[in-house]
């Protein structure tokens, strides 16, 4: 499951802030910490701003815009930025680009005939669709649509609104040209859109992804809960920092054992430590070998899989520190989603028919972003429905 984030000029992978340690060791757990450390202060504030921004679940994924080339009014996929650009003016350029996914091209051919309602006369812009003209249902007194996990529900004035609307988009991101390298294919995501601009049409229902936190009942008791987590954390640390990294960092990294594990406990609601990890890796082995057709690949893979477990076992208080660091960093981060989780956008939330929080948030730190999601409700659900 890949979410994109700002690295570089264009949108890649997000990382949950409790993971960054398990992919960049000291510099991560820095990252980790001054991240939720910013949010935890927006919301002290009450302030409203793209620092702090909520995830909207919606799909695809859309560029849109004028074209700064060509002046014309555009809609592509993320692949508005390969090294070959499929950018849309028509719906015939959609059906020649796309024609191989019947529904995107839908969602495309809606986004080009209804977002020149609204979008400025100048800008690139980034969005997620929320819906199409006919994938909204009146549902309990409200108007509902289901982008990709979650459901949506509109009620009241927002319901109405929704009804009327052929088409809804969040914006999310703005794109600028770099003076330095100028063209299209250069340009640099920006995560503060000027959504401002955007015109207001019965067509189009769309919306920033600010999160207001002025909505938020932020008590004392909760900011003492935060600070707790955070400082056992920091303590952690600063204890076994350069021992811990340096010991565990044969598992750390993106793909690596460490993350894999921990999506495992996500689905399973299993508490991390050195031993599951040492389970898990020798599960994959085992999975790995039975698929192999020559007893001597087999114990190849059997021999590779020994050599993880004993290492871990060997430094068994290590991998439970780091463990146990990312404990507290969730624990501090739960403590400012289940907050600001108290504003819901004006839209109602359900996964399967169940109520549920908003897919998440993410904050702003240091040119980068991070997300803080409520793991055990809505990363679990996704995880899951990824492995039907």
């Amino acid at each position: 499951l890949k979410e994109e984030s700002e690295e570089g000029s264009k949108l890649k992978h997000i990382h949950h802030a409790e993971d960054r340690p398990l992919f960049h060791g000291a510099k991560g757990f820095e990252h980790a910490k001054g991240a939720l450390t910013q949010a935890h202060e927006h919301m002290k504030s009450g302030g409203k701003s793209t620092h702090l921004t909520m995830k909207y679940d919606g799909s695809p994924s859309i560029v849109f815009g004028h074209h700064p080339e060509t002046g014309k009014f555009f809609v592509a996929s993320k692949s508005a930025f390969n090294v070959n650009p499929k950018i849309n003016y028509s719906d015939k350029d959609i059906e020649k680009n796309h024609g191989h996914a019947p529904g995107l091209v839908e969602k495309l051919k809606q986004a080009l005939h209804h977002l020149p309602k609204v979008a400025p006369k100048k800008g690139v812009y980034q969005g997620d669709v929320m819906f199409g003209e006919h994938d909204k249902k009146e549902h309990n007194g409200g108007v509902s649509f289901t982008p990709n996990t979650i459901t949506y529900t509109a009620k009241g004035g927002e319901a109405e609104k929704v009804k009327k609307a052929k088409f809804g988009v969040v914006v999310h991101h703005q794109y600028h040209e770099d003076p330095e390298k100028p063209g299209f294919e250069h340009m640099v995501a920006d995560s503060h859109p000027n959504v401002h601009q955007f015109k207001s049409h019965q067509d189009v229902w769309h919306k920033s992804a600010e999160h207001d936190t002025s909505k938020v009942n932020y008590t004392d008791k909760e900011q003492k809960q935060f600070t707790k987590h955070i400082e056992a954390a920091k303590q952690i640390h600063s204890e076994h920092g350069k021992s811990m990294y340096n010991t565990t960092h044969p598992h750390q990294g993106a793909g690596s054992h460490l993350e894999t594990y921990i999506n495992h406990t996500v689905r399973t609601d299993e508490k991390p430590d050195a031993l599951g990890l040492a389970k898990h890796i020798q599960s994959k082995y085992n999975k790995e070998a039975s698929k192999l057709k020559t007893p001597a690949a087999q114990a190849r893979k059997e021999s590779e899989a020994k050599k993880h477990v004993e290492y871990i076992k060997s430094n068994k208080q290590q991998y439970n520190n780091l463990l146990k660091m990312h404990h507290h960093l969730q624990q501090a981060k739960d403590v400012l989603v289940k907050n600001l989780e108290k504003n819901t956008g004006g839209l109602e939330h359900h996964i399967d028919n169940k109520p549920t929080g908003p897919e998440g948030f993410v904050v702003h730190h240091a040119g980068e972003p991070t997300k803080l999601v409520n793991r055990k409700e809505f990363a679990k659900a996704n995880l899951l429905k990824v492995r039907k």
